[in-house]
């Protein structure tokens, strides 16, 4: 460690700008891949519980009922079709005043729950193509500083007319140590994009299947 450290100080100012660069995106890859575990982790365990609740009842019962979390997908759409389905007064054959459920077309609520869905796939995607970015830029970062050390060692044995190694090593451990800091950094932010990845793959899976569930539901309350 000690000596990355006197690699990293006996670098050019351009050379040290690089690796903090990817040392900041890094960091912010990092704290993408733990918030957004924490929140498919949250997710996960909260659907669960939400398919427990609504399985077996009919539609108009889970409507009746009050879901937490608020921000949970599944609720989310189950609040859309209570959105969609407003509340009539209406009067029985013995004269009662009752309250009744409307629901619209299904076409409509497939339309809207498709819509709330795309609502929530794009926010709960939000910030982990940066994390693909991170994997293709890095690479190319570290071999910027490769050239750089590369041609500074060049620079070195031109002006001093010698191609000994005192002469050609700091650049060189220049080039070398730009290389492994733009590895450490993409390579991490690749693995951790292609998890998400398939963790919204499973996301959408799960939210397609629950959507043509409370379609079904509605469809059999008619």
């Amino acid at each position: 460690m000690k000596n990355f450290f006197d690699m990293f100080m006996t670098s050019s100012l351009l050379s040290k700008s690089i690796m903090m660069i990817l040392v900041l995106m890094s960091a912010y890859c990092w704290s993408i891949l733990y918030i957004k575990w924490r929140k498919f982790r949250k997710i996960r365990i909260t659907n669960k519980k939400i398919r427990s609740i609504v399985e077996g009842r009919k539609i108009t019962d889970i409507l009746n009922l009050s879901l937490k979390p608020d921000d949970n997908p599944l609720v989310r759409l189950i609040e859309t079709v209570k959105y969609e389905s407003p509340l009539e007064q209406f009067t029985d054959s013995q004269g009662k005043k009752l309250i009744r459920r409307v629901f619209p077309d299904a076409a409509i609520f497939r339309d809207r729950l498709d819509a709330e869905i795309d609502v929530i796939l794009a926010h709960e995607e939000r910030n982990i193509d940066f994390l693909a970015a991170t994997a293709s830029i890095a690479p190319f970062l570290g071999l910027l500083g490769t050239v750089l050390g590369i041609t500074s060692s060049f620079w070195e044995i031109g002006q001093q007319s010698t191609a000994n190694i005192a002469v050609v090593a700091p650049g060189l451990a220049e080039a070398l140590i730009t290389t492994i800091v733009g590895l450490l950094v993409a390579i991490p932010a690749a693995l951790s994009y292609h998890w998400l990845r398939s963790q919204m793959k499973d996301l959408v899976s799960e939210l397609e299947y629950f959507s043509k569930n409370l379609i079904v539901k509605i469809t059999k309350n008619r």
